[in-house]
């Protein structure tokens, strides 16, 4: 597919897109006299906490053996004067957890479900740490990467894996995480060939500042921090028309679109736009791409991906040590 052609598919799947995660069931056990954070994945922590140890964190949870063992993890640090956790994994399951503090100025919280359980050392709430991190029975130690809500906005996170082309046994997960500071909001409106009215919404985009890659050998995962890791995006230019990517660094956006008629549905698309990427990797230098935009189910049209070229392709890619992959979403 031509670039026109996908930049007209890309604004075609966000009119048609009614999709959404289902949260309505998904609650934890906090103080209900303060029902605003009863449903801490919605919640959104105001920015009075933004420079303080207690605040709202959110990021991924993995096991470098157990496929299964990944998902997204929400925390509450002591919004409510309460610790409480909530792990999302692929598979739909959801796991709660409350938490106890563990040390002076409640710096160190261990966190506690039927499911199992984690510590969490906030006393640098820049860049946590956890540890102990030990899920549904599993013999070995898990781990868990987050980043905290600031600016009134959560880090947007992208759960995916990685495959070896000719190698199934070399796997494992492949995840980014974005920083809510950079939060960009961006009005757009675009007209599109054969669309009879113009196509208006909001883009909102934050950079991306994390990528968490575990590898079945490995028991830790591989971590690049910081925007300053990341490469110029060579797939700037596949945003379709409009929808302008405020930044020439990967990103990671939520469009938008409301109704355009009565009766039509809100349109909610999630995109990620990273092109052209070389990052260390346990000390060895990784090429890798990935440029997607969120299944429509409504309409039948399945996920996508494009080439730094704007052209389509089945997945994400990567090259690393003489091996070469894909990478794919597998829960937004």
């Amino acid at each position: 597919m031509g670039k026109k052609l996908m930049i007209a598919a890309f604004a075609i799947l966000c009119i048609m897109s009614c999709s959404t995660d289902n949260l309505d069931d998904q609650t934890v056990t906090v103080d209900e006299s303060i029902p605003e954070i009863a449903n801490l994945v919605t919640f959104v922590a105001g920015t009075e906490f933004d420079n303080s140890l207690q605040g709202k964190y959110v990021g991924v949870f993995g096991h470098y053996q157990n496929s299964e063992l990944h998902g997204k993890i929400y925390i509450n640090a002591g919004m409510d004067t309460r610790y409480s956790a909530l792990i999302e994994l692929i598979n739909g399951e959801v796991l709660k957890f409350n938490g106890t503090p563990q040390a002076r100025g409640n710096k160190i919280i261990h966190f506690q479900g039927k499911a199992g359980s984690f510590n969490i050392n906030f006393q640098d709430y820049r860049n946590p740490q956890a540890s102990n991190v030990f899920i549904n029975d599993a013999d070995t130690e898990s781990y868990i990467t987050v980043v905290k809500s600031t600016a009134g906005a959560d880090p947007l996170v992208f759960i995916g894996n990685y495959v070896d082309d000719t190698d199934a046994t070399f796997f494992g997960n492949w995840d980014l995480i974005t920083n809510p500071a950079t939060n960009t909001v961006t009005p757009f409106s675009t007209t599109i060939p054969g669309v009879p009215f113009p196509v208006a919404g909001t883009a909102v985009s934050q950079e991306i500042v994390t990528m968490s890659i575990s590898h079945a050998g490995s028991t830790d995962p591989f971590i690049i921090n910081g925007a300053d890791d990341f490469d110029i995006n060579a797939a700037v230019a596949c945003a379709p028309g409009g929808v302008m990517i405020p930044t020439t660094e990967p990103v990671v956006l939520d469009i938008t679109i409301p109704p355009p008629f009565p009766g039509f549905p809100t349109t909610f698309v999630d995109a990620i736009s990273a092109g052209g990427q070389t990052s260390m990797i346990n000390g060895i230098e990784a090429t890798w791409s990935f440029n997607y935009t969120s299944a429509i189910p409504i309409a039948s049209i399945p996920e996508s991906y494009i080439d730094n070229d704007c052209n389509s392709i089945t997945s994400g890619t990567w090259s690393w040590n003489g091996r070469t992959g894909t990478t794919t979403a597998i829960l937004e």
